[in-house]
């Protein structure tokens, strides 16, 4: 298991709680009232002014703790007389996050994390809890060799679920459709922080020219893996304060969701609709394809998550766009379009390394539960595309249910949707298609989240 490495920094100000302790108040926030962490931690850093150089430790942390959960409770149920589940929220997350910074972060001295775990106790629980966390901790300094991988114990489901963190009803899953080695390779993908990838907004720069210009800052540049238009950025701190996203030079989006907008094969001048478009990275990339000649008419159920659509609009200077609040279930369009994006809500079990709470978040009947909006959805979105026009589901899960098989329960009531291979597909690309339009990635081979996007076109 690869260790992260990260400086400890204390506190952020002189009346200010330490990272550590804002770390605790965001991992409760995201445990106990179940907030997105990445809100969570944001809220705390807009609260306290926090330093850019040290919100990493603290987000590190938050991700860390979040994603370690179970191997973290299987620690603490060899170091603890009781259940990990008998301790308050608070003493259980400040026990867990201080195995975590001394079984998994190298660089962060045991006394530190102890030492401040117990302060840390002192105002969240009591004197016996206090000196519980000493005990625990001081114990788990001298067992670490004994803690640092859990004996296999024969079942596959569990032996996977406490060595890699992950729940007993997603390991069984993956392992009945990959087996147990690509189950491992998928859950170790999941455990390591993905790599941060842009879009460049190339109307307004092109990607060596944006490479070049970050190089004084610090941040290195790597070429996307798939396409020409993105870049992979190392070491690159807050990105908002970079005069560049300012001015709309990039976007931060995943490679697997520009693969999803590429398969929609988007031209200068067409009207696309976009079905659910918030937060809006497809958006925009669509609006940067079709040009200021072109129409982007971008749908969502969600006034609050449009706000961020325009915020993203108005930056990277796409007058193309055109908001509409709408439920794409029942679409209120009268209008028909060369192409159709239905991005539909699903688990999400793609983004896992993005997202560590997603596998406790979800449960295996979500999935299913799922299946009927994502129809709901493709459907309505069908009959917005104008004969010959092209229609494209896409999702950023790995799930059969939510990928494959709408689509085949779609084509079954609507045969004049057929599959369609995108027209100048690049051949150094075939490695992400999965058939005739189709396109499925997963992250230990493609590098990239784990997506699935299926192209059909209308010959009716």
């Amino acid at each position: 298991m690869a260790r992260p490495h990260s400086a400890t920094p204390t506190k952020t100000g002189a009346n200010a709680p330490s990272m550590r302790e804002i770390a605790l108040n965001a991992l409760h926030r995201a445990e106990e009232r179940d907030v997105p962490p990445r809100d969570a931690l944001d809220a705390q850093f807009r609260r306290y002014g926090c330093p850019v150089r040290d919100r990493a430790f603290a987000t590190e942390l938050v991700y860390g703790t979040i994603r370690w959960r179970r191997r973290l409770d299987w620690m603490l149920g060899r170091l603890l007389r009781g259940k990990p589940e008998s301790l308050t929220p608070w003493i259980r997350l400040i026990l867990r996050m201080g195995l975590y910074q001394l079984t998994m972060m190298d660089k962060v001295p045991a006394a530190a994390a102890t030492h401040e775990s117990v302060q840390l106790a002192k105002r969240y629980g009591h004197e016996g809890t206090v000196r519980l966390t000493n005990a625990v901790l001081r114990s788990a300094v001298r067992q670490r060799d004994r803690l640092s991988r859990p004996a296999r114990g024969g079942d596959p489901v569990a032996d996977l679920g406490v060595t890699h963190s992950y729940p007993d009803w997603l390991a069984k899953r993956w392992i009945e459709r990959y087996g147990e080695e690509t189950t491992t390779d998928l859950m170790e993908a999941g455990n390591r922080p993905p790599p941060l990838s842009v879009r460049v907004n190339t109307a307004r720069s092109a990607p060596r020219d944006l490479a070049a210009s970050l190089s004084p800052h610090g941040i290195q540049v790597e070429p996307g893996r798939w396409l020409d238009d993105f870049l992979i950025f190392r070491h690159a701190g807050d990105l908002h304060a970079l005069a560049s996203h300012e001015e709309g030079l990039f976007q931060v989006q995943d490679e697997s969701a520009g693969l999803a907008v590429r398969l929609l094969g988007p031209e200068a001048g067409e009207t696309v609709v976009d079905l659910c478009c918030a937060p809006g990275g497809k958006t925009t990339y669509i609006a940067q394809i079709v040009g200021a000649g072109g129409r982007v008419i971008a749908c969502d159920l969600s006034p609050h998550r449009l706000r961020r659509v325009e915020e993203h609009r108005r930056r990277l200077g796409l007058g193309q766009v055109r908001l509409v609040v709408m439920d794409g279930r029942s679409p209120g369009l009268d209008f028909k379009a060369d192409r159709v994006l239905v991005d539909a809500p699903c688990s999400g079990l793609g983004t896992i390394a993005r997202r560590p709470d997603l596998r406790w978040r979800r449960k295996a009947e979500d999935i299913g539960r799922l299946q009927g909006e994502q129809l709901a959805l493709l459907e309505k979105g069908a009959a917005m595309v104008k004969p010959g026009g092209v229609l494209v589901y896409s999702t950023c899960t790995i799930e059969p249910d939510e990928n494959e098989e709408v689509v085949a329960a779609f084509r079954s009531r609507h045969p004049g949707f057929r599959p369609d291979s995108p027209g100048g597909w690049p051949a150094e690309m075939a490695e992400v298609m999965a058939g005739t339009g189709r396109i499925a990635t997963l992250p230990p081979v493609h590098g990239v989240d784990g997506s699935f996007a299926a192209r059909l076109r209308n010959t009716g």
